[in-house]
């Protein structure tokens, strides 16, 4: 299939081709920083970012209000992921775009994301604004996380404690009982075995929500299952 009918099979799908069709298509590749004369080339003639910027066009084809994005920068380069990025922010301002970004990288997240929700085994285990989130994880799961973020200035490595988990990461098919991170976790007590803790608002912060028995953001910066990173 070429570009433009890549773009345009969702028009066609919901009978929203014609008329007009090949004008909404070359639209939408300016949309996405590319040109229209690209619409009748094959995706295999693209880098990966460009290829990329042909799938978000698709994905704004009907004019949705939420972009569903997993994992859109994984493969590629630093420098190619800045663009596609800076091209996903700037589309978010000019349409009004809401994003339900999924993805491993934490510091694209950090970049990209409002407000985070960090899963363990397929449950929401600390739910957060980015700031907060960043600033003051409450789950140890996301401590581990978050302390596991590559540093870019060498002289700030190992200045930062990291957060060392141990032993295999369960199925997600058959989880522990109680509490899924408990096979992990430091501060696994015998209540995280018996009961599965609620994600609920925890201390001052109402709308910073955590699925912890014992929450506490003390344990980042100190603790015995802790080494430099």
């Amino acid at each position: 299939m070429t570009v433009h009918d890549l773009v345009a099979e969702p028009l066609r799908i919901q009978g929203r081709y014609a008329p007009g069709g090949r004008e909404r298509v070359s639209s939408l590749l300016e949309l996405v920083g590319l040109q229209p004369e690209h619409a009748n080339r094959y995706a295999h003639e693209f880098s990966g970012g460009q290829r990329q910027r042909i799938g978000i066009a698709r994905a704004l084809a009907l004019g949705p209000s939420i972009l569903v994005l997993d994992e859109p920068v994984s493969a590629l380069d630093v420098s190619i992921r800045a663009q596609v990025i800076n091209q996903l922010s700037t589309l978010q301002d000019e349409l009004g775009l809401a994003y339900g970004f999924v993805s491993h990288d934490l510091s694209v997240v950090r970049h990209v994301c409002d407000r985070v929700a960090v899963m363990y085994l397929g449950k929401i285990v600390e739910l957060a604004s980015t700031s907060d989130l960043y600033a003051a994880p409450a789950h140890p799961y996301t401590q581990a996380l978050l302390s596991a973020i590559p540093i870019p200035d060498p002289a700030q490595r190992g200045k930062r404690e990291r957060v060392v988990l141990t032993g295999d990461v369960p199925s997600a098919s058959d989880p522990p009982s109680g509490c899924r991170f408990r096979t992990r976790c430091w501060k696994a007590q015998d209540i995280c075995a018996t009961e599965e803790p609620p994600l609920v608002a925890r201390g001052a912060a109402a709308e910073h929500l955590s699925a912890c028995h014992f929450p506490s953001t003390a344990d980042v910066l100190s603790g015995d299952r802790f080494a430099p990173a």
